[in-house]
C-alpha cells in the first residue's frame, strides 16, 4: 500500500484524498436524504457554508443556468467527486491533460444533481405550499415575465423552507428578464403571483397594505 502510494505524483495523491473525502460526504448525504434528513440544502448545513451563496430568499444571490441551482453544497461536492475520480484514473495515461475531461465530468454531475433535486422538489408538489407566504419575498426570474401581463413568465422563490417554482406576471410596462431579482407583491391563484422590480415592488407593498 505504502508502496503504491510513493509511485503516484503529488497531484494524484492530492485527487485521491479529494475524491474519497468527496465520495463519503456524498455517500452521508444520500443516506440522511434517504432517511428524511436532507429534505434540502438549507437544512443540512444549518443555513451555512456554500449554500448561502444560491439562497434568494431576502435579496440572495444564487447561481441559477436554465432554472437549475447549480452551486449547491450537493453540487459542489458531485462535481469534486465525480471530477477527481475521473482526473485521478486518467492521469496514469495523458497526465495532466486528464484536467479537460475531469472538470467536464464534474460540471455534468453537478448539472445531474441539480435536476435530480428539482425533480425531488416537484415530487413533494405544491399541494403544502401556502401561496400567500409568498408574498413579500424575494425572487428570481428565470423565464422573463412580459410586461403588462401580456403573458406568464417564471420564478423561483425560496419559501417554507424549500424553493418552489412559480408562475409570474407583472404590471410592470417593461419586461423583467431572466435573473433578474423581484418582490412578489400579490397572487393570482394556488400557482400564480404577481411581481415587480424592487422599486415599484416597495411602493406596491406599501400601498397594498394601506387599502
Amino acid at each position: 500500500m505504502t508502496k503504491w502510494w510513493n509511485e503516484m505524483h503529488g497531484f494524484q495523491q492530492v485527487l485521491f484524498v479529494v475524491a474519497c473525502a468527496a465520495t463519503l460526504f456524498m455517500i452521508v448525504q444520500i443516506i440522511l436524504l434517504a432517511i428524511g434528513s436532507g429534505d434540502n440544502d438549507a437544512t443540512f448545513d444549518a443555513d451555512t457554508s456554500v449554500d448561502d451563496v444560491d439562497t434568494i430568499n431576502d435579496g440572495g444571490v444564487g447561481l441559477t443556468i436554465f432554472g437549475l441551482r447549480i452551486l449547491t453544497v450537493r453540487g459542489v461536492i458531485a462535481f469534486l467527486a465525480v471530477g477527481s475520480w475521473l482526473t485521478f484514473a486518467l492521469f496514469y495515461s495523458i497526465r495532466f491533460y486528464a484536467l479537460i475531461p475531469g472538470i467536464a465530468a464534474g460540471i455534468g454531475a453537478a448539472f445531474v444533481i441539480a435536476l435530480f433535486m428539482k425533480a425531488m422538489d416537484k415530487l413533494q408538489g405544491s399541494g403544502n405550499l401556502k401561496i400567500e407566504n409568498t408574498v413579500g419575498k424575494t425572487a428570481e426570474v428565470y423565464l422573463t415575465v412580459p410586461a403588462l401581463r401580456a403573458g406568464n413568465g417564471k420564478v423561483n422563490v425560496y419559501v417554507q423552507e424549500r424553493y418552489a417554482e412559480m408562475e409570474a406576471v407583472t404590471d410592470s410596462p417593461a419586461p423583467i428578464k431572466t435573473g433578474e431579482k423581484v418582490k412578489i407583491i400579490d397572487t393570482l391563484n394556488e400557482g400564480t403571483v404577481v411581481v415587480e422590480p424592487f422599486g415599484a415592488a416597495q411602493t406596491a407593498l406599501e400601498k397594498k397594505e394601506e387599502e
